[in-house]
């Protein structure tokens, strides 16, 4: 299942938010797999998106290797494009409403 993840921090810990997240990424547990990642351009909060089994056990890792980092949501999604299995199956309700 994909998930959106929306992070936040202060401003002023961004750097140290971005080593101790490239310090953490390879302990990430075995069950997510990060798609992709965005910062935003104030550099006070990020959003991403990871496939995972378990969003508790990413949530719970994230609060662990940084805790200057906040947890604002956690988002269930369905990729639409470039289409994947889910959004087929969202096209084919569409097309019977």
């Amino acid at each position: 299942m994909l998930y959106l993840l929306v992070h936040t921090w202060k401003k002023e810990d961004f750097k140290t938010v971005g080593r101790k997240v490239i310090e953490a990424m390879p302990g990430l547990p075995k069950s997510a797999c990060m798609i992709s990642s965005h910062i935003n351009a104030g550099l006070t909060g990020a959003w991403c998106v990871y496939e995972t089994e378990s969003v508790q056990e990413l949530k719970d890792f994230w609060a662990k290797h940084v805790p200057e980092m906040h947890m604002a949501d956690v988002i269930p999604i369905i990729q639409f494009f470039p289409p994947g299995p889910e959004s087929y199956k969202i096209m084919h309700i569409l097309s019977t409403i």
